[in-house]
């Protein structure tokens, strides 16, 4: 089986760059191209996203895409000489991208939805990530066997090293989720305690402007009344921030879409087709490649500023 991973780092490529790029056989996870999903069977090429000018809540998530591609034929197309063959890029180790990551390493086992606990893992991190984590699972048991499965990712996260790390140690990262999913599937899995410590940070008239230090920040936000946010995930050692803006569905007056435009306008200087403000209508943030100039200070005045500009 010849699947391999190719790692950039918050590098973001057009659709048709990406094709000039890589090598036929060759498939983008959750926003390495920006582009919605797309399909070129001639080459073959995919690219498979739920980010770029997508209905969230209408769009399934980048694993939950991957576990239907291949149920339904998709490496009868990626197949080399009778062998499946993909080189799978990614630019980020987040949830989805790992999960996406693992089933597209281990398909034999997807076929015809043969793993009870990998079925439930998919659908759980499909709802959690097309909802910004708002989803209300009445049992929490299954998301503290996902805070431990991708406590790697969420400890780098909160340590502010995804912003910055290099090809190697985001391998590492995806490389120790691939490993706990695998103990999860197989019941050697772990649970952690629900971490839901988060801080005010500022805000405006319906959302509030936050820092998380928990993986299940989100979930606490939303069960304290909190259904908008600004959230600062992490400042680079070149002083530019990573944030991220959420909503905890299209039903909460905080346009997100509108806010992109106006931050792109802000920081025009630094961004570029490939390098901008974006996302979905519920959940997006700060350009992947450079991340914003703007200080929290300065980002709570626009968003209020950009939203009340009717």
């Amino acid at each position: 089986m010849a699947v391999g991973l190719h790692v950039e780092p918050r590098r973001v490529y057009s659709w048709s760059d990406f094709k000039k790029k890589a090598p036929p056989y060759s498939i983008a996870l959750d926003g390495f191209v920006n582009s919605a999903t797309r399909r070129d069977p001639k080459g073959p090429y995919a690219n498979f996203d739920h980010h770029s000018k997508a209905d969230r809540f209408a769009t399934r998530s980048t694993s939950e895409q991957v576990h239907m591609e291949i149920n339904m034929g998709l490496f009868d197309t990626f197949k080399k000489d009778g062998v499946p063959e993909a080189n799978i890029y990614v630019n980020d180790p987040d949830e989805d991208t790992c999960l996406a990551w693992w089933l597209l390493k281990n398909h034999e086992l997807i076929k015809n939805h043969a793993e009870p606990r990998i079925n439930r893992l998919v659908y759980c991190e499909d709802r959690l990530d097309c909802t910004a984590g708002a989803y209300p699972f009445g049992d929490t048991s299954m998301r503290r066997k996902m805070a431990w499965i991708f406590e790697p990712y969420n400890q780098a996260r909160f340590d502010g090293r995804v912003a910055q790390m290099e090809e190697a140690e985001m391998r590492n990262v995806i490389e120790s989720v691939e490993s706990r999913i695998n103990a999860h599937i197989f019941g050697e899995g772990s649970e952690l305690a629900l971490d839901g410590n988060y801080e005010k940070i500022g805000g405006g008239n319906g959302w509030t402007l936050t820092r998380e230090t928990g993986h299940a920040s989100r979930m606490a936000m939303y069960n304290e009344g909190i259904t908008a946010f600004a959230t600062l995930v992490a400042e680079k050692p070149d002083g530019s921030f990573v944030y991220v803006l959420g909503r905890r569905s299209v039903w909460a007056p905080f346009d997100i879409l509108k806010l992109y435009s106006g931050l792109n306008e802000e920081e025009r200087k630094i961004v570029h087709e490939n390098n901008r403000w974006g996302g979905s209508d519920t959940i997006g943030g700060s350009p992947r490649e450079t991340g914003s100039k703007l200080s929290p200070e300065r980002l709570q005045a626009l968003i209020n500023s950009i939203l009340n500009n009717k």
